[in-house]
């Protein structure tokens, strides 16, 4: 089990799937925005100190390795972490309300400001869809309130496209975001694979397996992996998964057309049930 889950989770469930971490007051008294040591905002503690890590990958290589050590032992206060696409539905189901909205890490990266309903990646979960007008450069064009059923259908459509679903908290467990991103574009994939920042991205609770016997060798499931976990294998005309570089996005699996991968529950598999 996930450290999420141990803090956040309640009778076996997923922390994501819990009703209660979906719950907060819409309104509350405004505090100091560097009060939280972690969060997404740039300014916060958790924010600068994860700049300062990520610098001396480049500025002090000598000393990077001792800082990122010391950054991943740190105690967490919420995260962001990989889920399948039957679990984003899950999500869709119990979350409200629900709205599409645009990428802020794809405006980061790439410039790419998503301006209407039909660019839209990025998805916001519960109240503060209701005072997003209150952060207009973070929600430029909008968001597109949907209902559960419309939310599992365009769920469904960046599945098919090839993002990978991440659900993400807005301060110790609340479930604000959830995101359809990929490794050139999001800055949570990014950080966790180039930097080694593992407060950054968490992986999943499955991990793909193939089965050799269905598998006809196509590639399909080699093209949409984000995290370099699949490779093909010359001499076979298979599909490998490697299990430890594996997030449990389940991309592979939603896009195999013979069937031949399915998601493993983490925690079944002693080598990698801490693997997180």
């Amino acid at each position: 089990m996930c450290w999420m889950c141990e803090a956040y989770g309640e009778e076996g469930k997923r922390w994501y799937l819990n009703p209660k971490n979906h719950s907060r007051q819409l309104y509350t008294i405004k505090r100091g925005r560097k009060e939280s040591a972690y969060g997404t905002d740039p300014e916060t503690l958790a924010g600068l100190e994860q700049r300062k890590v990520t610098a001396a990958k480049w500025e002090d290589p000598e000393n990077f390795p001792q800082l990122l050590k010391e950054y991943n032992e740190k105690p967490r206060e919420g995260g962001c972490q990989v889920l399948p696409l039957r679990e984003a539905i899950q999500v869709a189901e119990m979350a409200y309300p629900i709205a599409s909205m645009m990428c802020i890490c794809r405006k980061m990266m790439r410039a790419d400001e998503e301006t209407n309903p039909d660019e839209y990646t990025c998805t916001g979960l519960g109240v503060g869809m209701f005072k997003w007008e209150r952060w207009p450069e973070r929600y430029r064009g909008g968001v597109n309130i949907m209902s559960a059923e419309d939310a599992k259908e365009w769920l469904t459509k960046m599945d098919k496209k090839g993002f990978v679903h991440m659900i993400m908290t807005f301060g110790g467990s609340y479930v604000g975001g959830l995101c359809n991103c990929d490794y050139p574009d999001c800055a949570q994939i990014r950080t966790r694979l180039d930097y080694g920042l593992e407060p950054a991205l968490m992986k999943g609770h499955h991990f793909a397996k193939v089965d050799y016997d269905l598998c006809n060798g196509c590639g399909i499931c080699v093209q949409r992996c984000q995290f370099g976990a699949i490779k093909f294998e010359v001499t076979t005309d298979r599909t490998n998964i490697d299990a430890f570089r594996c997030f449990g996005c389940g991309l592979c699996e939603t896009a195999c057309p013979r069937q031949a991968i399915t998601l493993v529950e983490r925690e079944t598999v002693p080598a990698l049930k801490e693997e997180w």
